[in-house]
């Protein structure tokens, strides 16, 4: 029967950090996740906001026009977006064990759990990449919009475009871990093998 405890979950969760020996059901491998990644999310959003808005100093400081203060923003932004993939790399490496238990429930060696920490951090390492570059483009993007003497829709949706426009051609290691990672989610949500397998019994 599956455990409701959420101290029990947490307790063994932590304590299996280093050990990937058993199997554990869903509900274990889910509940834990929310419990390492609730953290990371407020670090993440704490960032984001201590990173993008700038204090009063800065406000004071008088940056002059807008686009300066943009700038300011953007910046902050590519900066919180490599702290994401700094803090997703480190939830992925405490995932570890958990998912090679949850992927030995499946019958599955835990050695697929490996990929974990790599998609986390080929997906995240791509989007900052892309964040950076839009944050170089966008400077000149914005003083071409403000020379526009009254913008319509559509002077809006081009901007929109060319501002997600990539300049690197297709990011192949965020393409890869992108899929492998979809593939993973798929295979850790899914129900555990019944009975014995040659990872143990079943979760208890």
């Amino acid at each position: 029967m599956a455990d409701f405890s959420i101290g029990q979950i947490a307790r063994r969760g932590f304590r299996g950090l280093l050990d990937p020996r058993g199997r554990d059901d869903r509900m274990q491998f889910w509940i834990f996740l929310l419990i390492l990644f609730g953290p990371i999310l407020v670090i993440q959003i704490a960032a984001q906001i201590f990173l993008t808005f700038p204090g009063l100093d800065t406000i004071r400081a008088g940056r002059p026009g807008s686009l300066g203060m943009f700038e300011y923003q953007m910046r902050g932004m590519v900066t919180a977006s490599y702290v994401n993939v700094a803090l997703y790399g480190l939830g992925g490496l405490l995932l570890l064990t958990a998912a090679a238990r949850r992927l030995h429930d499946r019958g599955r060696s835990g050695w697929w759990a490996a990929v974990l920490p790599f998609c986390l951090f080929a997906t995240g390492l791509g989007q900052a990449h892309r964040m950076a570059d839009a944050a170089e483009r966008m400077p000149q993007l914005v003083a071409e919009m403000e020379r526009k003497p009254m913008p319509g829709p559509r002077d809006m949706a081009e901007w929109m475009t060319q501002a997600n426009v990539t300049t690197g051609g297709p990011d192949w290691p965020a393409i890869i871990g992108g899929l492998l990672l979809l593939w993973l989610v798929v295979e850790l949500a899914r129900t555990g093998a019944p009975g014995n397998n040659r990872f143990g019994p079943p979760p208890g």
